[in-house]
C-alpha cells in the first residue's frame, strides 16, 4: 500500500526547547508562582544545576537572561536576587519608533485611553494618602504654571511646567493601582513629555493673547482632583478631552 503523506499546510512545525530556555521558565515561573519573593536571594548557580541536572553554563545563562528581562538582579560576591519586577525598562527601549509629527495623532489616541481609564480607577481606589501627594503635585504644577506664564519665553521654565505635568498625571496613573498601565505610561514617558509640552505652550499661549487669567478653576487639572476628592465621575471623559485639547475649556473664575 502506498504510503500516505501529509499535506504541507497541514504540517506543524517542531521545535526544541533549549536546556537554557526550560531553566530560565521554571525559575520564571517559581517567581510568579511566589516561591521567590522580591528581594529574597536565589539558590546558587550549583544548587540550582543539581536540582535541575544540568551543567553550571546553562544555569548561568538563563540567569543572564532573567536579568536581562529584569525579573532578577546579580550582584558580584553576593548572588541572585529577585526584583520588583516592571516593564518600564524593557518597553522604555520602544520609544524611539513612536516619536516623530507623523505619530503625534497616535500619542493623543494612547493618552486618551491611558488618562481616562486611570483617572476613572483613580476615583475607585484613591486613598487618603494618594489624594494628599495629588493635591501637593497639583499645588506644585500651579505654581510653576504661573510664573512660566509671566515668561512665555523662558525654556527652563517651560521644562519645570512639563516636569510638574507629567508628575500631576503620574500620581493618577499610581492612583490607579493598576501596575500595567503605571508601566505602560512610564513607557512612553518621553512621548507624553513631548505632547505636554506643546499643549501646555499652546494654552498658555492662547490664554496670554487672549487676555486671560493664567490658571482657574476651568482647569482640567483642578477639574480631575475635585473628581478623585469627591469621588465624582460624571464628568470624566469630558474633562480628559479637554485636558487633551480635544473639546474647548469654559472658563469660569481665577485660582488666586
Amino acid at each position: 500500500m502506498q504510503k500516505q503523506h501529509r499535506p504541507s499546510g497541514q504540517c506543524t512545525k517542531i521545535t526544541k526547547i533549549s536546556i537554557v530556555d526550560q531553566v530560565c521558565d521554571a525559575i520564571k515561573q517559581d517567581v510568579v508562582n511566589g516561591v521567590w519573593k522580591t528581594g529574597d536571594k536565589l539558590p546558587s548557580e550549583a544548587e540550582f544545576a543539581a536540582s535541575f541536572g544540568v551543567n553550571r553554563l546553562s544555569v548561568r545563562m538563563a540567569l543572564q537572561k532573567l536579568n536581562t528581562l529584569g525579573i532578577i538582579t546579580t550582584r558580584v560576591g553576593e548572588g541572585s536576587f529577585v526584583c520588583d519586577f516592571s516593564l518600564k525598562p524593557i518597553l522604555n527601549e520602544l520609544t524611539v519608533f513612536y516619536e516623530g509629527e507623523e505619530r503625534y495623532e497616535e500619542v493623543t489616541q494612547l493618552r486618551r485611553l491611558l488618562e481616562y481609564e486611570c483617572l476613572s480607577l483613580a476615583v475607585q481606589n484613591s486613598t487618603t494618602q494618594d489624594q494628599a501627594m495629588l493635591k501637593a503635585a497639583l499645588d506644585h504644577f500651579k505654581d510653576v504654571w504661573l510664573r512660566y506664564y509671566e515668561n512665555l519665553e523662558d525654556i527652563n521654565l517651560l521644562e519645570q511646567l512639563v516636569d510638574a505635568d507629567f508628575l500631576f498625571h503620574c500620581r493618577i496613573v499610581e492612583m490607579s493601582h493598576n501596575t500595567l498601565y503605571r508601566d505602560i505610561y512610564h513607557m512612553v514617558q518621553q512621548l507624553i513629555r513631548s505632547h505636554i509640552a506643546r499643549l501646555l505652550h499652546m494654552n498658555l499661549s492662547q490664554r496670554h493673547a487672549a487676555g486671560l487669567p493664567p490658571l482657574g478653576n476651568d482647569d482640567p487639572h483642578c477639574k480631575m482632583y475635585r473628581s478623585i476628592v469627591n469621588a465624582d465621575t460624571t464628568l470624566l471623559r469630558q474633562i480628559t478631552d479637554e485636558m487633551l485639547a480635544l473639546t474647548p475649556i469654559e472658563c469660569t473664575e481665577s485660582i488666586t
